[in-house]
């Protein structure tokens, strides 16, 4: 059977069915939204509908009304054939709006994807931060020890007669002296006062130590340090001793001469066959348990801890050359000799009966004043002794082959170094020589580099 009689039979079984029912046969138009589903769809469900196609009507496509459907013979269809129309097309609207929504999701999600992928989150990127450097304050360096950081330094007296030389550690290759601090005593010699930024990290030995005087006491009292020393000078006539000092200042020290020493701090080495004066060393590794045991502070007070300023890296510090510099402290004494190594950027002295190497070369020039004790020691004789007043001036700053003027003055119990224009000085990193001469009792200084 054709197509077209399988047709013509259904629509006949449907006049039948209408007859039956006693309903006459009646046109009716009803109206279906195609506008939400895709036009392809419409027109399957239009198949599904038993609408009357181009081929059944001898017409074109062009020539249906989509939206006047009926049958040959005007009949109405069913009731539960219209409800079916009208449900298929719903539910080709809702499978075309999911089939949308579907590729949208999936699109969004594979975006997602790749953004996840491709794209790391912002907790998940390390950021590389440059390590915290953690300086010596004496001296600039790093690799400094942390637990040192925030503590008083220790300034220990180091005498440099003829016989004490060379000094035991003044050139340790491990832990050499942060700061030396050289000035005159008395009788034309000098004395020096070494700094340590820790105390934990001295040399196995050093010395010889010897007694205090009044302007290293005060000088250490510029950087917090805690004093320590073999003997001391006493007040008598005119002359305020270091026993005063220490007992107006409060200032806390160590002194062989009346310490318990239970710990071994302190000892003598007779190996070079000079007298005993030159033989009282300080042993290193003894100094913590010492300075714990003593019950001082140990917490810097950052109020009157001198800091010098250095550079990141060295820097000349003038535009005058000076590779050979001299600095006579008085008219009484000789001359601290110092040549300068492009290779090493150090300037050397061989004074010391040794190559002492320092980073910086500081000159500050201070009022002196002569005081005399008559009776010294019960000798009958009398003593003259050099006092530095503090009060500031000029000086020398000579680093990296170079020199400049600077003035220095003490400032809220700090010592402050200005340039010639009144800016801070910055000292290059490294050790430094404190050369400590005198203003008005003929101290000099001399750049012997070759013009």
């Amino acid at each position: 059977m054709s197509n077209q009689n399988e047709i013509d039979d259904i629509l006949n079984e449907l006049k039948d069915k209408k007859r039956a029912e006693g309903k006459p046969p009646v046109r009716k138009n009803f109206d279906i939204d195609f506008a939400k589903a895709d036009e392809a769809e419409v027109k399957n469900q239009n198949n599904n509908f038993n609408i009357i196609n181009a081929s059944f009507k001898n017409e074109t496509p062009k020539q249906v009304d989509l939206n006047q459907i009926y049958t040959d013979d005007d009949y109405d269809e069913p009731a539960d054939k219209k409800k079916k129309i009208i449900i298929i097309a719903v539910i080709a609207v809702l499978a075309v709006a999911l089939i949308v929504g579907g590729i949208f999701i999936f699109t969004k999600n594979r975006d997602k994807e790749s953004e996840t992928t491709t794209t790391p989150s912002t907790s998940a990127v390390s950021t590389t931060e440059a390590p915290v450097k953690i300086l010596n304050p004496l001296t600039g360096e790093d690799a400094y020890n942390t637990s040192a950081v925030g503590k008083r330094p220790v300034a220990c007296v180091v005498e440099n007669a003829a016989a004490a030389r060379p000094q035991w550690g003044i050139a340790d290759n491990s832990n050499p002296p942060d700061i030396i601090l050289e000035g005159e005593v008395e009788g034309g010699e000098t004395r020096m006062l070494w700094f340590y930024a820790d105390y934990t990290s001295l040399p196995s030995q050093i010395g010889p130590v010897r007694s205090a005087r009044p302007p290293f006491i005060r000088f250490s009292e510029l950087f917090d340090s805690i004093f320590i020393h073999w003997g001391q000078s006493s007040s008598k006539d005119n002359y305020i001793g270091a026993d005063t000092v220490f007992q107006t200042d409060n200032v806390d020290h160590i002194n062989q001469m009346s310490y318990s020493d239970k710990f071994g701090l302190f000892g003598r080495d007779s190996s070079r066959g000079v007298s005993s004066e030159h033989t009282g060393v300080l042993y290193g590794d003894k100094l913590e348990a010492a300075i714990e045991d003593s019950g001082f502070r140990t917490e810097a007070d950052e109020s009157s801890f001198t800091k010098f300023s250095f550079n990141e890296e060295d820097k000349p510090v003038g535009t005058e050359s000076c590779t050979a510099f001299g600095l006579t402290f008085s008219s009484n004494t000789k001359t601290r000799d110092w040549t300068y190594n492009a290779e090493d950027k150090m300037y050397h002295s061989t004074d010391y009966k040794t190559d002492v190497a320092r980073k910086n070369l500081l000159v500050l020039y201070d009022t002196t004043q002569y005081v005399s004790k008559s009776n010294y020691g019960g000798s009958g004789r009398t003593e003259i002794y050099c006092n530095y007043e503090l009060d500031g001036g000029s000086g020398k700053l000579v680093s990296l082959g170079t020199i400049t003027e600077i003035t220095w003055s003490v400032e809220n119990g700090v010592l402050v170094i200005k340039d010639a224009s009144g800016k801070d000085v910055n000292l290059n990193p490294g050790t430094t020589w404190i050369g400590y001469g005198s203003s008005n009792h003929g101290g000099t200084d001399n750049n012997n580099t070759p013009a």
